[in-house]
């Protein structure tokens, strides 16, 4: 993501801090989602909604009945409490404080998916990647959007520093794709360009869930759908399927996308889960290897995740060199191995997923603050 303080700034004027259809959205004791509105009605709906994601996310989960869950505290103002309708991750860590900065949106979004066990950071170079592969598709025009699905905004890319060659995600668009990466010509200026900025998993219309940057300040929570960061507030670019950002990449020329209609723009995905993408393919032993050691990687990345949630969770210095030494050494294998000119679809996937995976363990301890940053956040 680009520096967090400074976009917050950019798109200060497309984020209100009301939301018009009064639904209210707040947090028990007992960490339960706590929903309040004029009506029973949006209520209910929203609370099957959640429901409904919880049942994409795990089949074998019975949808509870939720009819008369619905309670009325004053006039014209009813509430409603979802708790087992929220999933594992969701009830265990929502709007709870963190300990350090690390997972961002992307990261989180797409661990819904088991990308990973846990959310940790994803590059914009990887999600773009994900999205127009096999394992997610942009959806059809009119098609209903569901809960689970992404949401990914785009916006008129700033330019706040020249690219960098450390820059992991810029490294892989280099191996996958040489000559993909356009380097800017242009210093803190608008670059003609689009950006894509955020995404969040969708639950409705009215709600989505996820986490606005790898700052430790922003909390995984359900967010008002009319509020996602860098969302138009212009309905015709609401999830407009129509539209394809204008990437600053190959010899594509900059347009003058600042101040023009939909400048800001959302489009709404579906992405399988990985595990179950995977499952499913006809992999080679040699495919199947790069996966035993993707889920090897993931294991390792699975014990970083409690430094963002557990006050003065550390490492030794011997697991943090073991640590780094795996994870660089797999990430510069894979680089090279993506190279590889006509690599087999499958192939290149898994490649993939290795090599963000490996420099995922890094990036999580360089954003807990226990390593020194090889590139700008």
């Amino acid at each position: 993501m680009m520096k967090i303080v400074t976009v917050f700034t950019l798109f200060s004027g497309l984020v209100s801090t009301t939301f018009a259809s009064n639904l209210s959205i707040s947090y028990s004791s007992s960490n339960d989602l706590l929903l309040t509105a004029p009506a029973c009605e949006t209520l209910i709906s929203e609370h099957k909604a959640i429901c409904q994601w919880k049942k994409v996310l795990d089949p074998s989960f019975k949808i509870p009945a939720i009819s008369n869950s619905c309670k009325k505290i004053a006039a014209n103002k009813y509430s409603i409490t979802v708790s087992n309708c929220l999933p594992e991750f969701v009830k265990a860590n929502q709007h709870k404080k963190l300990a350090k900065s690390g997972a961002n949106c992307w990261g989180t979004a797409m661990s819904f998916k088991k990308i990973s066990t846990r959310p940790r950071f994803i590059w914009s170079q990887e999600m773009k990647y994900w999205l127009d592969s096999p394992v997610c598709r942009k959806l059809n025009l009119n098609e209903q959007k569901l809960p689970g699905d992404i949401i990914s905004t785009f916006g008129p890319e700033f330019i706040f520093e020249k690219d960098e060659a450390s820059n992991k995600g810029n490294q892989f668009w280099e191996a996958l794709y040489p000559g993909r990466l356009l380097i800017s010509t242009i210093d803190r200026s608008y670059s003609g360009y689009h950006h894509m900025l955020h995404s969040e998993t969708y639950i409705s219309d009215k709600i989505t869930f996820g986490k606005d940057s790898p700052n430790q300040l922003d909390k995984f929570e359900f967010h008002h759908t009319n509020e996602v960061y860098g969302r138009s507030k212009d309905v015709d670019c609401q999830e407009n399927q129509k539209l394809t950002p204008h990437y600053r990449e190959y010899q594509n020329q900059p347009r003058p996308i600042k101040g023009s209609k939909c400048d800001y723009f959302s489009l709404a995905y579906r992405c399988e889960n990985f595990v179950e993408y995977f499952s499913k393919q006809d992999l080679t032993t040699s495919q199947e290897d790069v996966l035993v050691e993707i889920k090897r990687l993931q294991g390792i990345q699975d014990k970083l995740f409690p430094l963002l949630t557990v006050p003065g969770k550390t490492f030794t210095k011997a697991e943090l060199n073991q640590m780094l030494k795996e994870a660089d050494a797999v990430a510069a294998d894979s680089l090279e191995e993506l190279k590889t000119p006509s690599l087999e679809k499958n192939t290149e996937m898994l490649l993939t997923l290795k090599y963000f995976t490996a420099q995922g363990i890094r990036k999580s301890l360089e954003l807990a603050d226990l390593i020194p940053p090889t590139e700008a956040l």
